[in-house]
């Protein structure tokens, strides 16, 4: 099983992200934008064919920073999800 909690393995060393994720894709960011942080959700398959979720960050994010984003991606999710539910 692997590290669910974002610290790496023993011994285990960084790799560009294309490698980690090899064979998924994400939109682009727009026009001008630069990328110096990451933080990603991953949904994982293990050997056994169980499939659970993991998380890994680019370097040592603030962690006061990535709860403040994730506390309103959260907001968005729940207010979409919502006004789905409102719209049927």
């Amino acid at each position: 099983m692997g590290s669910h909690s974002g610290i790496p393995a023993p011994g285990s060393q960084r790799v560009p992200i294309e490698q980690a994720l090899a064979g998924l894709e994400v939109h682009p960011l727009e026009e001008g934008e630069t990328a110096i942080e990451a933080f990603v959700l991953v949904k994982t398959l293990d050997a056994e064919g169980e499939t659970t979720w993991a998380y890994r960050t680019t370097n040592r994010l603030n962690r006061e920073e990535l709860l403040g984003a994730l506390t309103v991606q959260v907001a968005v999710l729940s207010k979409e999800l919502r006004d789905e539910w409102d719209d049927d």
